[in-house]
Formats: C-alpha cells, structure tokens, sequence
C-alpha cells in the first residue's frame, strides 16, 4: 500500500515510516520544513499541512493518509490540528483519499468520561489547551464523510513494547490510573488498521499489553 504521513518527523511519525516501510509498503512523506530528516527510503514532500490543495496534490494515487501530527507549541499553533483536519477532509473530493488514520489521544472528547480521577485532573489542567484543539479536530474528523479512525493512546513511551490492547471506546470499562502506549505500539496499530481496513468510523483505545 501506499501512504501519505502528516507528521512524519515526530517520535511517533517516525515509527510508523519505518515500520511502513519495512513491511513493503510506500511511504510520502508531507513535512512542514525543507530539510527535515526522514527515512531515506521514503518520497518527501515539502508543504504546509494545512493547505488542502497541497494534501490533495500529494496524496493522489496513494491508499490513505495517516496523521501523527501533534503541536509541538500549542501557543504558537493552537489550531493546528483542527486546521489540518479541515485541509484533509476538504482534499478528499480532488485527491480520491477517503482514508484516514489519525492518533489522538485518551482524555479528549469522550474518552475523558473514562479516565481515572488522576488522569482526568491532568487532562482538564496541564493539557486541556492542547487538548481542545485535538478534540475540536476529532469532531470535525466524526461528522466527515471520510472513512477514519481515531486512536487514543494513552501516555506515550519509548518502550520497545510489542504487545497491545486495541478495544473500541465504547467498549472500554476499566484502564490503568495512568494508560501508556508505546509510540511502537501506536505505529503498529495505525499500520494494521490501514492495511486491513480495521475499525473504520470508530474511535479506538490502544494501550500497552502486560
């Protein structure tokens, strides 16, 4: 398959592109800065993402797109992630890409109902800025006519875990205190879910497995 990453660079950009590509798969690459360090192997593309036009010209021809975009400076970009949503929502008609797996995390949206007393005193204070953002980009990614699917990590980690929990929100009953996620385990459930074509219109709970 063929894909088109938002959000290339980061830790968990990074651990989708490789394992993308170590399973065969072709990757390009839409990066927000000339130079920017990706797998060689990969196509990179440089371009604002959020432009729909942009989106649209790099997406042609590919299976679907994959976001592990994140603010790095919520101040300095408070929207970015709603904004990169509307461009890849608005790109799909000129694109034909109506795929789209998106990392988001647990404590936005709905999922904050399912957090323990302590995550959620951290989700509404330390995060609830960049989390307002990701939740009004999740709104406008559910109420879209694309085929998606929404991640919710929990913390993430470097760990090199292997095994995961992947459970529908809905589904979800009890969780640690504290969820954490390797950004390998969220590379891997981003991978599986567009190649098999897996929770299409849900939003799903990946945590790391004991």
């Amino acid at each position: 398959m063929k894909f088109l990453v938002l959000g290339a660079t980061g830790g968990t950009g990074v651990a989708f592109v490789k394992k993308a590509l170590d399973q065969g798969h072709q990757v390009t690459a839409l990066v927000r800065r000339a130079g920017a360090v990706v797998d060689s192997r990969a196509e990179i593309v440089s371009g604002d993402v959020t432009d729909a036009a942009m989106i649209a010209t790099a997406a042609r021809g590919h299976d679907a797109i994959i976001s592990t975009l994140g603010a790095k400076n919520i101040r300095q970009t408070p929207t970015l992630m709603a904004d990169m949503v509307r461009a890849v929502i608005s790109s799909a008609k000129a694109s034909g890409v109506d795929r789209f797996v998106m990392v988001s995390a647990f404590g936005v949206g709905d999922s904050l109902a399912k957090a323990s007393f302590l995550a959620g005193l951290i989700f509404r204070s330390a995060l609830r800025t960049k989390y307002a953002d990701k939740a009004a980009a999740d709104a406008l990614v559910r109420t879209s006519n694309l085929k998606w699917t929404l991640e919710y990590p929990g913390a993430l980690n470097n760990r090199d875990s292997a095994r995961y929990t992947a459970t529908a929100l809905e589904d979800v009953t009890k969780l640690p205190t504290i969820p954490s996620t390797s950004r390998a385990n969220v590379a891997a459930f981003l991978l599986g879910s567009a190649v098999d074509g897996t929770f299409i219109r849900q939003i799903v709970v990946v945590t790391d497995a004991k």
